[in-house]
């Protein structure tokens, strides 16, 4: 979605067709599922974690690895391993997710994503990701301008985003 009633524009990323109950909302504990494997992927291949194409139960490192695929695919639009997808197996869009640098996946986006990758793609399954810390380098990217033109990149538009936890009874 995109609110254009201010400038920049703002997008906001929603989906919770897949969403699942993490904490309960009576006792806020978490709901958090048992680390395992063989389940389905879940999702757009092309979006998926790496963890989650390999059949791993997801938790919040691979939404934030998705996101970082969603920022990385607006920028540039495109993903490496997509032109892999539509001529070549399954097996092989994950290959290429793991093989490729990080500098490689996020080249033409300001340096400091690339942190933001690196710190996604470190964290353990049912680990609390540090969402201030992510904050602060999508902000530190936001302020970096490209040598070549100014432009609003995805990481600008995400700065603002409002850190304030959703409640509802269906998530």
């Amino acid at each position: 979605m995109i609110r254009t009633d201010n400038v920049p524009p703002s997008v906001f990323l929603i989906d919770f067709g897949l969403a699942q109950r993490f904490r309960n909302p009576a006792t806020y504990l978490h709901l958090h599922k048992p680390y395992s494997k063989d389940h389905s992927i879940i999702g757009t291949l092309l979006f998926t974690s790496i963890y989650g194409q390999q059949g791993y139960v997801q938790s919040r490192r691979d939404d934030l690895e998705s996101l970082a695929y969603t920022i990385i695919f607006s920028a540039r639009g495109d993903l490496p391993w997509a032109s892999v997808f539509t001529s070549e197996s399954i097996e092989t869009v994950l290959r290429k997710k793991k093989l490729i640098t990080v500098e490689e996946l996020c080249k033409g986006l300001p340096a400091p994503f690339c942190k933001f990758v690196e710190y996604v793609r470190s964290l353990d399954f049912d680990e609390k990701p540090d969402y201030k810390y992510l904050h602060s380098i999508l902000s530190q990217c936001s302020e970096t301008e490209t040598d070549q033109h100014r432009e609003v990149l995805p990481c600008q538009l995400i700065n603002n985003m409002d850190s304030t936890p959703i409640s509802s009874d269906r998530v």
